[in-house]
C-alpha cells in the first residue's frame, strides 16, 4: 500500500471542483498511491475562515471513497478559539492530526497556546505535523525543541528539513523518539541519508500535491523509487508506518 502523507486541497482545485476530488484521484490512480493525508491550503491564510476551511477537507475526504484522510489546521495566535476547533475537529471531524505551517500561518512556536495544542495532541493522541526547513519560524531544530518538551506527543516534520536543514531534521530525529519525519524535500543525497541513518518506523513518504496543478507526486516517487533500502523497509515508509502512526482502518 501506498499512502502519500503531504497533500493539500488547493486553493485553485477547491476553487474549480468544490469538495469534489475526482480528478485529483486520477492522479493519484496514474502513480498507484492508494490513501493521501488531505490538509487545508486556502485555511493557511491568515484571513480564512478557519471552521469552513476545515469542514471542506472533511466534506472531499467524505467523497473520496476512503481513499483521503482529513488533517486539522488551526491558527495559535488566534487563542482560545483555535484550541476549541481543534477539539471539534478531532472529537466531531475525526480528523487524524493537526497540521501547522509557522511560516506561512507567521507565528512562533513558543507561544501559550502553542503549549497547548502540543498537550492537547498529546491527549488525543494525534501527531502533529510542522511544515519544516524554513527560516525563522519552521526550523526542524524548533519543532524538535518541542518534542523534547513534551515527549508525550508525536511530532512529525513535513519536510525533513527540506534542502537546506536536513541535516538538523536528522540529528533531531536521532535525538527525540517521539519526532518523525515526512521525506518530502530534501534532495536525493539528503533523503538517502536520512533513510539510512534513521530508524526506518519513524519516516513517512509524501508529495506535497495539491498547491497548484503541477504534478508533484510523480517527482516525489520518482525520487524515493531510486534509494536503495530493503523491501521491508520501503513497505514501511510507503504506506504501514502512516497506517500506525494516523491510526488507520485499512
Amino acid at each position: 500500500m501506498i499512502i502519500d502523507t503531504h497533500t493539500h486541497w488547493g486553493i485553485v482545485w477547491e476553487d474549480k471542483y468544490g469538495t469534489d476530488p475526482s480528478e485529483w484521484l486520477k492522479v493519484c490512480d496514474r502513480h498507484g498511491v492508494d490513501m493521501s493525508a488531505l490538509m487545508t491550503h486556502r485555511g493557511l491564510t491568515i484571513n480564512s475562515d478557519m471552521k469552513r476551511c476545515n469542514d471542506i477537507v472533511r466534506e472531499t475526504c467524505d467523497r473520496s471513497g476512503g481513499r483521503l484522510f482529513p488533517l486539522a489546521t488551526v491558527h495559535p495566535d488566534f487563542g482560545e478559539p483555535s484550541l476549541r476547533e481543534f477539539e471539534r475537529c478531532v472529537n466531531d471531524l475525526d480528523m487524524r492530526g493537526l497540521k501547522l505551517h509557522p511560516w506561512i500561518q507567521g507565528f512562533s512556536t513558543s507561544g501559550t497556546v502553542m503549549d497547548e495544542l502540543c498537550r492537547l495532541c498529546g491527549a488525543f493522541n494525534v501527531p502533529m505535523i510542522f511544515h519544516d526547513g524554513t527560516p525563522c519560524y519552521s526550523m526542524p531544530s524548533q519543532i524538535g525543541g518541542l518534542a523534547l518538551r513534551f515527549p508525550d506527543t508525536k511530532f512529525v516534520l513535513g519536510h525533513a528539513g527540506l534542502l537546506e536543514l536536513w541535516r538538523s531534521a536528522l540529528s533531531f530525529l536521532k535525538r527525540c523518539p517521539n519526532l518523525y519525519a515526512i521525506l518530502c524535500g530534501p534532495h536525493f543525497a539528503g533523503m538517502t541519508a536520512i533513510v539510512k541513518k534513521i530508524d526506518e518506523n519513524k519516516l513517512m513518504w509524501g508529495t506535497d500535491f495539491g498547491f497548484g496543478w503541477s504534478d508533484s507526486i510523480e517527482y516525489r516517487k520518482g525520487l524515493i523509487d531510486i534509494i536503495a533500502m530493503h523491501d521491508s523497509k520501503r513497505t514501511k515508509i510507503m504506506g504501514d508506518n502512516a497506517v500506525r502512526i494516523f491510526k488507520l482502518k485499512i
